[in-house]
């Protein structure tokens, strides 16, 4: 479990860097108080609210993980939510509509799968 744990941390700090990673791209602006920042582009936005989806998602997820750090079979309900939160932002960003909505629906799962097993 603690695997899948700091592996959802890993995707959620990779996702706090991508904002501005796309709205900077090598421009050395980024280098200077952000005063003034760009205009967000489309992928911009999108990242900024694939962000707050999975900061939402984490709220969720991490009482859970702790919750059943040492319950067996928890782990594969977090590792479900994981790849699927993975997926999730990848289709995201590339903007795919349906397929996008039916992996959110399997990382709950994920996160039903393990509070299932608390009792």
């Amino acid at each position: 479990m603690t695997f899948w744990i700091l592996s959802a941390l890993v995707l959620y700090f990779i996702q706090t860097l991508l904002p501005v990673t796309f709205r900077y791209r090598g421009d050395p602006s980024s280098m200077r108080a952000r005063d003034e920042m760009p205009e967000p582009t489309m992928l911009v936005r999108r990242a900024e609210r694939a962000l707050v989806n999975v900061g939402e998602a984490m709220i969720l997820f991490l009482p859970l993980a702790l919750l059943t750090l040492k319950v067996e079979g928890a782990a594969t309900g977090a590792a479900i939510f994981v790849i699927a939160r993975v997926a999730h932002v990848v289709l995201y960003l590339t903007g795919v509509p349906y397929l996008r909505t039916v992996v959110w629906v399997i990382s709950l799962i994920g996160l039903v799968m393990m509070a299932m097993t608390l009792g």
